[in-house]
């Protein structure tokens, strides 16, 4: 592997430069992603994901000692998109990435602008105060695949666009609606469907349930721990448990998401 360099660039090597400064805090801070309107997305996947997506770059950063994957995007996107790599001095990068065998790619994009989006008939999953990035990440990937393409949040979920939450979404933020700061309040009286409640502490059993997804649904899933709020249970007009063995106290929140969503799309498959 030798040093990303040609003549018409400078490697960034100060802790002060102002770009590295700024770079820190979206890789670090999701308060101030909100704040900046900006996020990273790192890695060949998400920068290809966003490629194909047409959206605009503000930067293109590389590290000093990139690989060749991350050599092909960069210059997939000089000479596609017109832009100049910002090239990061791998001592600055370990600051900026987590990740511990990265290929040495990011790109700084701004964070769409909120739209008012009409969900009212749409498949719907509702995260209701899942904190932890990784899984509300996981989450939107999951619904992605399971054909729940609009996904809205309580104001106390984590942000959709902080860069954990882009990596573990995998590019699936690219094909979904994505609602934050969402009460439960005002959706459940925008939404026209029925609105389910995943709740490990009681209800119907979902496999033994009678059909409920003959129209759009809208699936609630809460953090694990506390699970969904009380004031989003009042909002709900079925309650499902998913039957699990004795030996096992419990699901994760995407692995419970996986079963629920999932537990529809077959629902309608079988009824073809």
């Amino acid at each position: 592997m030798t040093n990303y360099r040609n003549d018409r660039t400078e490697v960034l090597e100060s802790d002060a430069n102002p770009n590295v400064k700024r770079w820190r805090r979206l890789a670090t801070d999701p308060r101030f992603v909100k704040k900046a309107g900006a996020t990273l997305l790192e890695g060949a996947h998400l920068a290809e994901c966003y490629f194909q997506t047409g959206l605009p770059v503000t930067n293109l950063l590389v590290a000093q000692s990139a690989n060749a994957e991350a050599r092909h995007w960069v210059e997939t996107y000089e000479r596609e998109r017109g832009l100049r790599p910002r090239v990061v001095a791998d001592r600055l990068w370990q600051t900026l990435s987590p990740v511990e065998h990265g290929i040495g790619i990011m790109l700084e994009v701004p964070v769409p602008k909120t739209k008012d989006v009409d969900f009212s008939r749409e498949d719907v999953l509702y995260l209701d105060g899942v904190q932890d990035a990784g899984n509300v990440g996981t989450l939107i990937r999951t619904a992605v695949a399971a054909g729940f393409r609009t996904i809205a949040a309580s104001p106390k979920t984590a942000g959709f666009y902080a860069p954990k939450v882009m990596r573990a979404g995998m590019g699936a933020h690219f094909g979904a609606k994505l609602i934050e700061n969402c009460p439960i309040d005002l959706f459940a009286e925008r939404y026209e469907g029925t609105i389910l409640a995943a709740d490990a502490r009681g209800g119907e059993d979902l496999f033994a349930a009678d059909d409920y997804a003959s129209g759009p649904v809208c699936w609630i899933l809460g953090a694990e721990g506390p699970g969904v709020s009380s004031e989003a249970l009042a909002k709900t007009q079925r309650r499902f448990y998913i039957p699990i063995e004795e030996a096992c106290e419990s699901l994760n929140v995407g692995a419970a998401a996986a079963v629920c969503l999932f537990d529809v799309r077959r629902r309608r498959l079988a009824r073809r």
